[in-house]
């Protein structure tokens, strides 16, 4: 009878010790399993707008032996920069190459296209966007407000083409985030051929 206690005792415990592990294991698999179904959930979120200003090329003109260029800048999401908006347009800096340089007549902005005011045309650096570029420019040091229509406008006394992938700045208010590299409709570098005469 002693014997067949202890041959049994020793089994009762190596039975609850082995359940005791299947058990604590199989929790174990339990927390991780859900742990890791928790983790690769992905928890839907509102798809926020990327907003960007929009820059557009209204026309380019010949008047006499000029041609005249004007463009609109908007900010469509006016803001903080946060959450998809964008904070107003401090300025408009644009390089031009060797030849729109010696092109240039005049430069000029206005709010309505109906009233022009005068920017110098110097070419010079810009110091608020040295981070982002080490040309001279020809800024427009003026800004937008809210959703207000910016106009700009530039004259030369050569017929030049048209760049769709010009390269500008736009400088905000908003320090390192404000300070954006935008292509948009601009001055190419090369003259438009003249059409050959026929007299």
């Amino acid at each position: 009878m002693s014997d067949l206690r202890l041959i049994s005792l020793p089994y009762k415990t190596i039975t609850m010790k082995t359940l005791y592990k299947s058990s604590f294991i199989a929790a174990a698999s339990a927390v991780i399993f859900t742990l890791s179904s928790f983790k690769s959930k992905t928890i839907p979120t509102a798809i926020k707008p990327t907003a960007s200003y929009e820059i557009t090329l209204l026309s380019t003109e010949v008047v006499g032996s000029n041609q005249v260029w004007t463009w609109k800048l908007v900010n469509p999401l006016p803001g903080n920069g946060d959450n998809g908006t964008l904070q107003n347009v401090s300025h408009w800096s644009l390089p031009l190459c060797p030849q729109m340089e010696s092109a240039l007549v005049s430069a000029q902005y206005s709010f309505d296209q109906e009233n022009w005011t005068n920017v110098p045309i110097e070419m010079e650096r810009d110091p608020s966007i040295r981070l982002c570029t080490s040309v001279d420019v020809l800024k427009f040091d003026i800004g937008t407000n809210g959703t207000q229509p910016n106009y700009y406008r530039i004259v030369f006394n050569k017929i030049l083409t048209v760049n769709p992938t010009a390269t500008s700045y736009i400088k905000t208010g908003g320090g390192l985030r404000g300070c954006n590299l935008y292509y948009y409709a601009g001055i190419g570098c090369s003259e438009v051929p003249t059409a050959p005469r026929n007299d």
